[in-house]
């Protein structure tokens, strides 16, 4: 199987900043910052992974946090950089992957990881290796939220017309506006075993309404300094 990070920018560099704006309306993008902007009060140091063309990192920057923003996928990371730019906004822009960090142990206040962007990693090592990645930058009382799809059990016919593949039959293949979309599904038990793997002990998984949709949410909760 392709490289998930080839295989995402490839992609994202196909669908562009337009047609990923496409997938999203003002109106939900405001009110996932607003959820955003609730779970990180107190926090002002932020890394913002898969960060686009900067949905996220932008409207955090206003509200006054520090933001660093890594994508693999220059053209959103270009976009990014012009639009704050524009507004004279200071943004630590990145092109990478997020199975390998590029900051320091114990950088941030919280990290970031929404969109899905996690449920493009299909192989168990690249999951295992983001999730330890995001707990090593986070500082002693750090908090992380990664957002993605509620799982659901395949029927008969997802698995017989090749929707469902994979282990436990996670990966998943849907009608996307307009287009295939191919994401790795999650639930409390799959991210338990990846936590429990990585050493983390301080974490939650639970579903919310996140920008007019149903979505998955997990905590991953950094221990504070004794």
């Amino acid at each position: 199987m392709l490289n998930s990070a080839l295989r995402s920018r490839a992609e994202y560099e196909e669908l562009g900043v337009e047609g990923l704006a496409s997938r999203t309306t003002p109106e939900s993008d405001a009110a996932i910052v607003q959820a955003v902007e609730e779970l990180l009060e107190g926090r002002e140091s932020v890394l913002d992974l898969c960060c686009g063309y900067g949905r996220i990192s932008l409207p955090l920057r206003r509200a006054g946090k520090t933001v660093r923003a890594l994508d693999i996928s220059p053209n959103l990371v270009e976009a990014g950089q012009a639009k704050a730019r524009e507004e004279e906004l200071s943004i630590d822009w990145a092109i990478g992957s997020m199975t390998d960090l590029p900051y320091k142990s114990d950088s941030f206040d919280a990290v970031l990881c929404l969109w899905t962007a996690f449920h493009e990693l299909f192989a168990e090592d690249e999951q295992m290796s983001t999730i330890w990645e995001i707990s090593r930058v986070l500082r002693p009382g750090g908090l992380a939220v990664i957002e993605g799809p509620v799982w659901g059990p395949a029927t008969a016919s997802e698995i017989a017309n090749g929707l469902r593949q994979g282990p436990e039959h996670r990966i998943v293949t849907t009608e996307h506006f307009g287009t295939s979309s191919v994401h790795y599904i999650h639930d409390e038990a799959s991210y338990g075993r990846l936590c429990a793997a990585a050493g983390i002990k301080d974490y939650k998984v639970y579903k919310r309404e996140w920008g007019g949709r149903r979505r998955l949410i997990l905590e991953i909760h950094q221990p504070g300094n004794e």
